[in-house]
């Protein structure tokens, strides 16, 4: 068996209970199976079930007993071949499908594998998952990637090939409207793969506006965001704002949001179709009169089955549809923990970690630098640019966002307080993308400082001579870059400010003339006056 692993590293990121994950050094695999292969990993995007088995340890029945290494969405390049491996040869670029089957039951048999009960699929308890240096695969599990198609974009291939199940299952034919509810990476490469299908109107709807206006630079015709209003009410706004007639040919729910569900029943045509793609919470209230009345094909849809892999690096080695603007960033293998912090916090679209055998960052390593987050293709706002916009600090690193994730940061930060209410009184009721994978970005009060504030107010203060109403100086002095130039400058001042906001021409009275004298000027005053004070 011919190997590359020589001088290589097997660090492996490991989750050894909820919140407690580590950095171990691992056995570099050997292979036992002469049809298997051995593939260095180069990069892993981080899926939504990554970060909830790091949150919580379990997903349904999958519950962790021992630790296990995360990460399921991988390329690399092969490293060592069984004995019997044809198709695949040592240096060959791979995206990795994640699950093996048993293929021998009855799924297996009909070409449904993805519904094997004996899955073995990678970071699914109990077995390992691929953010570790190399991973054995099944040599049909790995699919070579053409030329033209970059490791990173071979990392993209498993959210894709989801969102190319998901597209089958509503058998979307040429000239269909399709409405995708959830703009996050799998609602977004739903929206690309209905394109890419013959689907000539895709609505794209989601709570965060800097998401959808993504979507709709990416592949969406339109973009909807709902409102906390009943299920049909926002289901008739949308169709009115997308002109769907009498409701869409095809709905995809890409959230696992309950609202947006039923939303989506009201949604979808007479006989039309609806496909459940996100996962959320068990139980529902469902508008099942309406899914009858109205003779609707409903679908759910899990994981990728028998071609799908294969058509996703088809789509993006044809150009059919792109993957690249997804990615945020990538990140050095030492920092997956942050890059799982922020895909919690939902900043960005889609981050990737590299390979704990990455070259730039082994290299770094051995000059004693530390190696930088790099600008993904698409990337053009610093993360650090947005904190800085919120709380006035310099910006003194620069980790890249993807044009989505920074316009939607900037936006929800730079709204006032009542905004951001709403707009968690609003994520109740719209949808974001599923259970796992649904951590939207976080929105809180504008950072204000206080000492600042405070500043500002004793600057706005009015002199006490002033007889305007202090209300009003208050009032104008609100900014506080202005305040310095509307705020008085000495006690005299106001005097004249409050002679002037007077209708009729000021009396001069010298501070040592006799009651008399001024009486005599005030009538002489008055005498060229129409009206008097």
């Amino acid at each position: 068996m011919a190997s590359l692993t020589e001088g290589k590293s097997n660090l492996s990121f490991i989750l050894n209970s909820p919140l407690n994950v580590s950095y171990e050094e691992r056995p570099i695999p050997t292979l036992t199976d002469p049809r298997s292969v051995l593939v260095a990993i180069a990069y892993t995007g981080i899926c939504g079930s990554d970060v909830h088995y790091w949150q919580h340890g379990s997903i349904g029945p999958f519950v962790l007993k021992s630790p296990m290494c995360l990460g399921h969405e991988s390329s690399g390049t092969i490293a060592a071949v069984g004995s019997a491996v044809t198709k695949l040869k040592l240096g060959d670029r791979v995206a990795i499908e994640p699950g093996t089957p048993c293929r021998h039951c009855e799924p297996c048999l009909s070409g449904h594998y993805n519904l094997c009960p004996d899955m073995r699929f990678a970071a699914t308890p109990p077995y390992d998952g691929t953010l570790t240096g190399f991973y054995t695969a099944a040599e049909d599990f790995c699919y070579k990637l053409p030329d033209q198609v970059s490791l990173q974009e071979g990392a993209l291939v498993e959210p894709l090939a989801v969102a190319v199940h998901i597209t089958k299952q509503a058998e979307i034919s040429p000239g269909a409207s399709v409405v995708v509810m959830g703009a996050g990476p799998v609602g977004l490469l739903c929206c690309a793969v209905a394109k890419a299908f013959g689907a000539t109107k895709v609505v794209s709807v989601d709570i965060q506006q800097g998401r959808l206006d993504f979507a709709k630079g990416y592949a969406a015709t339109h973009t909807f965001m709902p409102e906390r209003v009943a299920a049909e009410v926002n289901a008739e706004n949308l169709i009115k704002s997308a002109d769907l007639g009498e409701g869409a040919d095809v709905v995809i729910d890409a959230s696992g949001a309950e609202p947006s569900i039923q939303a989506s029943i009201h949604v979808v045509r007479r006989g039309g179709v609806y496909v459940q793609g996100g996962m959320g919470k068990p139980d529902i209230t469902f508008p099942i009169m309406a899914m009858c009345t109205k003779e609707i094909t409903m679908r759910g849809s899990f994981r990728y089955g028998s071609g799908d892999y294969k058509l996703a690096v088809q789509l993006v080695a044809g150009g059919a549809l792109e993957v690249k603007s997804l990615v945020s960033r990538e990140v050095p293998f030492k920092d997956a923990e942050q890059a799982f912090e922020d895909v919690l916090k939902g900043k960005g679209i889609k981050v990737l970690i590299r390979g704990p055998n990455h070259e730039g960052d082994a290299k770094a390593e051995v000059k004693g630098e530390e190696k930088k987050e790099v600008e993904a293709p698409a990337a053009a706002v610093s993360e650090k640019e947005v904190v800085a916009e919120k709380s006035g600090e310099a910006v003194t690193e620069k980790e890249v966002e993807a044009p989505a994730a920074a316009v939607a940061e900037k936006s929800e930060e730079a709204v006032v307080a009542p905004v951001a209410e709403k707009t968690e009184a609003v994520e109740e009721s719209t949808p974001v993308e599923d259970a796992t994978k649904s951590v939207a970005t976080e929105t809180s009060d504008p950072v204000v400082d206080i000492a600042k504030a405070d500043e500002a107010v004793e600057v706005a203060a009015p002199a006490p001579a002033a007889e305007e109403p202090a209300p009003a100086v208050v009032e104008e002095k609100t900014e506080a870059p202005a305040a310095e130039e509307s705020t008085p400058a000495s006690a005299s001042e106001p005097a004249a400010d409050t002679e002037a906001a007077k209708p009729v021409a000021p009396v001069e009275v010298p501070q040592h003339t006799s009651v008399l004298d001024a009486i005599h000027k005030i009538e002489e005053t008055a005498k060229g006056t129409d009206t008097l004070g």
